[in-house]
């Protein structure tokens, strides 16, 4: 697709994007007939009052209102009781977080809700942070409801969150109104992981390393990985909370020995990827700590998760330390990305943690970090990118050097002086008893001397010497084949790209003037306009433009993306069929753009 129809494109997107975004806000705001058709915000009932507690153990019964911490030790079974309130329907459900082991709702002595299990399996022996939706069914108001709790951690024993009450739907809608925006982050990492995947499954015929992508993909996919199994709406979905949350807290050990080894991939520095080494040495010796003291019953994946995280913002902070020292002393491009991302990932990190200590940041846990990560991955993308594709560029680079470097070795094989005085030789022979064959000879050889010089050449070179090498090239067809040939050059004290405009006249020639039903006949004109210097090639042929039919060793579009490219030019084509072609090349003057 060419530039122009992709600008067109891109323009059109940009238009139905904005009138799609004003009739959503018509519709939302201008055009709504009337507030009652507005859906009510329904806030849950909470139900915290006068709970009675009792434990395994036969002790006092408290009276308490939630949330509440009562004396608990670990494997010890408490159990909360209440009645079931008046307004309940035959759809009310309860709602309430819990960080157990073990959960188990009794109404009337009848189980109806379990969550967890408690075993001697030290490996499940894990506080879950959970969301507990319970369905009261067919029980009325004034029956009893137990719920019973239990850790294997003294540390989650005896404490309990608050209980509200509702509808089905509004419980879910309020868990998912509460969740839902760290689930579209989640989704967008997902998004951008793939993404990356494109970008490495386009690039996959480089042959550059692209280890930095292959370990940015992999960093972003457990990253949107971490993110989803940490939402509480992906819990409910699944029905499987134990394997999700210890699935969301396993990567999180993991996600800190991934992000080391993609810094260590943007560093050719000795001493400075060392560092990195001894980071991917300690947070994977972290990991397997967690691992074992989680299997052994000494320490739960939550517990051991605060230490991580402090590890990690320690870890972050030397790093950005060492990045800007480092990014100083060697003027490193790579290294100051490095930084970039590195400090746009502590200052999350650290306003996460510092937030968490506040009450009012509770329900929106984890949300600043969610944001920093979103915006650290978009930049860490964009990074990968450009560097993937600045990789492509070197190699082919390198290719066009060396097929350069092998044409002009090949060229200089060729003894060029010894044809061209043997030619000279040849055309003063003759000159004087014929003067046709002799002019030929002289054109012949400059034609030569031209297309050799161009294997080459790129340069940009005055017009008058690319008219030289169209008119040898006329000359010689003038005299072979039955071809009027006009040239009329009014203006020709400008600047083009080496060897572009005469492929396209031998191109008017072959296609075009040579396959006249009539006398062919090739006019070259070169004239100036306001804006620009155009080059204009009549043929009277059969009507087929070059880009449809082109003879020659460049292409039609290499010549188009080389007048393009070097000097801002563009390709005007007009073709009548049984009428001929009129090309007309526009080299802007300084200040204007051509339009194709």
């Amino acid at each position: 697709m060419n530039e122009r129809k992709l600008k067109q494109l891109n323009i059109l997107m940009i238009i139905t994007a904005i009138v799609c975004a004003i009739f959503v806000l018509l519709f939302t705001f201008v055009f709504s007939p009337s507030e009652k058709n507005k859906i009510p915000v329904v806030d849950l009932k909470p139900l915290n009052d006068n709970w009675i507690v009792k434990t395994i153990k036969g002790d006092k019964d408290q009276i308490v209102d939630l949330p509440t911490k009562v004396k608990a030790t670990a494997g010890e079974t408490t159990v909360f009781i209440h009645i079931v309130p008046e307004d309940i329907t035959g759809d009310t459900v309860l709602m309430f977080p819990s960080k157990f082991q073990n959960v188990v709702v009794a109404i009337n002595e009848k189980t109806i809700y379990s969550n967890g299990v408690i075993t001697d399996q030290k490996l499940l022996k894990s506080a879950v942070p959970c969301i507990n939706v319970v369905e009261i069914g067919e029980y009325k108001p004034g029956d009893r409801i137990s719920i019973y709790m239990a850790s294997a951690y003294n540390k989650y024993s005896g404490n309990f969150g608050e209980v509200f009450y509702g509808t089905k739907g509004d419980v879910l809608s309020h868990i998912i109104y509460g969740n839902v925006f760290p689930l579209i982050i989640s989704c967008i990492l997902l998004v951008l992981a793939i993404a990356l995947l494109l970008i490495l499954i386009i690039s996959k015929k480089d042959k550059s390393n692209k280890h930095r992508a292959v370990y940015a993909y992999i960093f972003i996919g457990m990253t949107a990985l971490w993110n989803i199994t940490g939402n509480p709406i992906m819990q409910i979905a699944t029905g499987n909370t134990f394997g999700v949350y210890m699935t969301h807290m396993t990567i999180l050990l993991v996600l800190p020995v991934l992000y080391i080894m993609l810094q260590r991939c943007f560093t050719n520095r000795v001493k400075y990827a060392r560092i990195f080494e001894i980071g991917i040495y300690l947070f994977s010796i972290n990991f397997l700590t967690g691992v074992i003291f989680q299997m052994l019953g000494i320490c739960d994946f939550a517990s051991f998760s605060i230490f991580t995280m402090g590890l990690i913002i320690a870890g972050l902070l030397i790093l950005s330390g060492i990045m800007y020292i480092a990014a100083e002393t060697y003027n490193d491009e790579n290294i100051y990305k490095s930084f970039q991302t590195n400090t746009i990932l502590l200052v999350s990190c650290v306003g996460e943690t510092i937030l968490n200590c506040f009450s009012f940041y509770a329900k929106y846990q984890g949300l600043v970090l969610e944001i920093g990560m979103l915006i650290f991955l978009i930049v860490l993308i964009v990074f990968v990118e450009k560097d993937v594709q600045v990789r492509i560029n070197k190699e082919n680079e390198k290719v066009i050097t060396k097929v350069y470097q092998e044409k002009d070795r090949i060229t200089k094989q060729i003894n060029t002086p010894f044809i061209y005085n043997s030619l000279n030789e040849a055309m003063l022979a003759i000159k004087g008893t014929n003067a046709k064959e002799s002019k030929l000879i002289y054109n012949t050889s400059v034609y030569m001397k031209y297309n050799i010089k161009a294997a080459n050449e790129k340069k940009m070179v005055p017009f008058t010497q690319e008219l030289e090498y169209i008119k040898s090239y006329l000359n010689i067809i003038e005299d072979t084949k039955n071809i009027a040939v006009s040239v009329e050059d009014k203006v020709v004290e400008f600047m083009v790209p080496y060897n572009t405009i005469e492929p396209l006249v031998e191109n008017a020639v072959i296609n075009g003037a040579l396959k006249a039903k009539e006398n062919g006949r090739i006019v070259v004109r070169c004239y100036e306009r306001l804006d620009c210097f155009a080059i204009q090639i009549v043929d009277n042929g059969n009507g087929i433009g070059p880009d449809k039919r082109f003879t020659g060793i460049q292409n039609f579009s290499t010549i188009r993306s080389r007048l393009k490219n070097d000097c801002k030019a563009s390709i005007e084509i007009n073709s009548k069929s049984d009428r001929g072609t009129i090309l007309t090349v526009k080299i802007p003057k300084a200040g204007y753009i051509m339009k194709e």
